[in-house]
């Protein structure tokens, strides 16, 4: 007799995961969301659903695939595949396969070499490199009809936090990035129902992290990300996801805790001019003026990868 997979019922952000058919999906943005489940399920439902997929499932480190992924999965695909520890992949009836992988350092992507996948699952995708992400993406190939996706759940922070932000959140794409390809589903922990009803005190723990901590992942804040020399710094509304305007962020109403009103500079105030290449792109340029005090004003500033900062002009 064959088992039946009994699958619970999804919360509509985790919902909105399982449906999404964009190319890259982006998911998360904050602690207690309901992610890990969520790669699970859906990598399930694809295997069960199209006979001879291969997906990946990678982490940074093995005990988080372990204790967030394998484990579960061998009790409950237990008698619907067989797991392979060795090779780290559990096999289905219908030749799926569902492999795990994790990129702790740039030598682990030799594993990859000659692989090919359908669907790619990075889970905490912002703990990766920018090049460990592009590394394992390019695998994202095969000479089939099966879906070609990329799913990334993430939290602000992280080593992979620019590039993630970038794409997800600011939506600034470079060339051969396809705008129409990507989508962002945020997800906090009070969206995550089952959460909320085993472990309601869940957020108390989150609203009592240090506030840098709580901005990224109790509300998803993305302007908030490890080595920002001013932590309170803020200068805008995060874009809070999919046109949503959530009430239970107090970070929504933003105001400026750095910037001062416009004033006329004296002139026998020197400006400096400051230049930062940047790791590869884009530059930051800026302008600074100095009062009799020894404070210093930043009063114009460039940022971008495509223009002259002396002319403003490519």
């Amino acid at each position: 007799m064959a088992k039946v997979l009994t699958i619970a019922e999804p919360n509509p952000k985790q919902k909105l995961f399982l449906e999404a058919k964009h190319k890259y999906v982006g998911f998360g943005g904050a602690r207690g969301g309901g992610k890990s489940w969520s790669v699970r399920t859906k990598a399930k439902l694809l295997a069960l659903h199209y006979p001879g997929i291969r997906v990946l499932i990678v982490r940074r480190t093995y005990p988080e695939l372990m204790k967030n992924h394998i484990r579960w999965l061998r009790v409950q695909l237990l008698g619907i595949a067989k797991y392979n520890d060795k090779d780290k992949v559990m096999n289905f009836g219908n030749t799926s396969t569902i492999s795990f992988m994790y990129c702790a350092r740039d030598q682990d992507l030799d594993h990859l070499q000659g692989d090919e996948y359908d669907v790619i699952f990075l889970d905490e995708a912002t703990q990766l490199s920018e090049w460990q992400i592009k590394s394992i993406v390019v695998c994202m190939r095969a000479p089939n009809n099966l879906p070609k996706r990329c799913y990334f759940t993430m939290n602000p922070g992280g080593k992979g936090h620019a590039y993630i932000k970038r794409l997800f959140i600011d939506r600034k794409f470079e060339e051969g990035e396809d705008p129409e390809e990507y989508t962002f589903i945020q997800s906090l922990v009070t969206d995550n129902t089952a959460l909320m009803k085993m472990q309601p005190d869940y957020v108390k723990q989150l609203d009592a992290l240090p506030e840098k901590l709580k901005a990224g992942w109790r509300y998803g804040d993305w302007e908030i990300y490890d080595g920002q020399f001013f932590e309170d710094f803020i200068n805008r509304t995060t874009p809070v996801g999919e046109g949503e305007d959530r009430v239970d962020d107090p970070h929504k109403e933003r105001r400026w805790t750095n910037v001062i009103d416009p004033f006329e500079i004296p002139k026998e105030w020197p400006i400096y001019r400051s230049f930062d290449f940047g790791y590869s792109k884009p530059f930051s340029c800026g302008w600074w003026t100095v009062d009799y005090d020894g404070r210093m004003y930043r009063i114009l500033d460039m940022y971008g990868c495509t223009k002259d900062p002396n002319t403003g002009v490519k």
